[in-house]
């Protein structure tokens, strides 16, 4: 399933049938929809179609390509359709959100649909304001990119155990991103290895950034496994519209996982060149194949009442 889902996000632009991803994966038409379902919490032309309208909204909000130009990159046979599909999503016209919108970060909208099938509910709690070290990596967490977020994590891990002075980190490092959907783009994704700061100051490292963002409340969900976009998107489209509270944009995602630390992490990467091919935790860090079934992530997602 993580190859099916990265050559879709690598496709978006191109003509994908539900037949060419499942024989790609060497399963029946019938048989992958299935799984596809099971395993995404959608079926794969849901899953197609959110993925084409963000990229869409993106597009609306970040260039001058002309709407009927955005319509057939996001594989509609005419603009009527796309805005049709697109208002059902976002609430209003394609023009109309890039008047609203053009410049800023898109929103996460969602009409209330069919709910998936799902008991998953969140630990509703607080986060104090942080101070963070990050460095910076581009790319969907998947087979085709994973290497770049390891590598940010790898730079983030040496540069921090070279720092000197009464400085505390957490032995915790995490994942951070502003833009909820940078979780699933491709390329232009931009994700945050990051070790939050507990206490001292901070001095300029070369090649991070000193990140902060003020205290609120957050959804935590948990999620078994290494690709926790289904956690994600049942934590946006079903649990968030059904709630009192609204994406707060202001305040970053976070993802990560307690059965990684610091002192765990450095060795492990140290001891592997990371290649192209390599994914799943950079070539498993060590974790045996049951270690790595009962792997969780944690993504909290930041709120607001609505």
């Amino acid at each position: 399933m993580e190859a099916a889902v990265s050559y879709v996000l690598q496709s978006l632009d191109d003509s994908l049938t539900l037949q060419q991803v499942a024989a790609r994966c060497f399963y029946s038409p019938v048989h992958f929809q299935a799984l596809f379902a099971e395993y995404m919490g959608e079926t794969f032309s849901e899953y197609l179609l959110r993925n084409r309208l963000f990229l869409a909204a993106k597009r609306l909000t970040e260039t001058h390509a002309r709407l009927p130009e955005i319509a057939v990159l996001s594989g509609f046979s005419s603009q009527a359709n796309f805005s049709r599909a697109f208002g059902q999503w976002f609430d209003r016209s394609p023009a109309r959100f890039r008047h609203d919108y053009f410049g800023s970060p898109v929103p996460v909208i969602r009409r209330r649909g069919r709910a998936r099938r799902s008991d998953l509910e969140p630990k509703l709690e607080w986060f104090d304001a942080k101070t963070f070290i990050t460095c910076a990596a581009q790319g969907y967490m998947s087979a085709r990119f994973e290497h770049t977020l390891w590598e940010a994590m790898a730079r983030l891990c040496h540069s921090v155990c070279g720092l000197s002075g009464n400085i505390q980190f957490s032995s915790e490092p995490m994942y951070l991103t502003g833009d909820v959907l940078d979780l699933t783009r491709l390329d232009q994704g931009v994700k945050l290895a990051a070790i939050e700061v507990l206490s001292g100051n901070v001095p300029n490292v070369p090649g991070c950034a000193t990140v902060e963002f003020t205290g609120g409340h957050y959804a935590t969900f948990v999620h078994q496994g290494v690709l926790p976009e289904q956690t994600l998107n049942i934590a946006l489209f079903d649990w968030l519209p059904a709630s009192d509270y609204c994406l707060d944009p202001a305040r970053p995602v976070v993802m990560r996982s307690q059965q990684l630390r610091l002192t765990d992490l450095l060795p492990a990467l140290e001891s592997r060149v990371l290649q192209d091919s390599q994914c799943v935790l950079s070539d498993g860090l060590g974790l045996s194949a049951r270690l790595l079934g009962e792997f969780e992530v944690t993504l909290s997602v930041p709120l607001m009442l609505r």
